[in-house]
């Protein structure tokens, strides 16, 4: 079983209208809350996540899976960085932070629909 993409939506759009980023602990407990469903927060969102990206870029949409970062860093993890053709790929970290802050600000003032392009 894999996290539904509707209800991962939901879920991230309702963080992104409250301007808040979140580990990836609290994505696994409010999915949970909507669904009823847990999955571990270690493993079990890399693919949904990359998967939301790529469907949401090509709507013009900013990559949304930028509120969920790793606890203690509070920064996306690795499989962020290129997960779609909007999500650059560096090895620079100033770069990466830079990249990240931008498009987390972008997320924040996207007109999210209600429902998943």
């Amino acid at each position: 079983m894999t996290p539904d993409p509707d209800d991962l939506y939901a879920v991230l759009i309702k963080w992104a209208s409250k301007r808040r980023w979140r580990p990836y602990t609290q994505l696994s407990h409010d999915y949970q809350a909507r669904t009823g469903d847990w999955f571990e927060p270690h493993g079990s969102w890399d693919h949904p996540l990359g998967d939301l990206n790529r469907r949401l870029a090509p709507t013009g949409a900013p990559p949304l899976s930028a509120l969920v970062v790793v606890q203690g860093t509070d920064r996306p993890g690795r499989g962020f960085w290129g997960s779609a053709p909007n999500v650059p790929i560096s090895s620079n970290e100033l770069e990466r932070e830079a990249a990240w802050g931008r498009i987390v600000e972008e997320v924040f003032a996207y007109p999210w629909p209600h429902n998943l392009p």
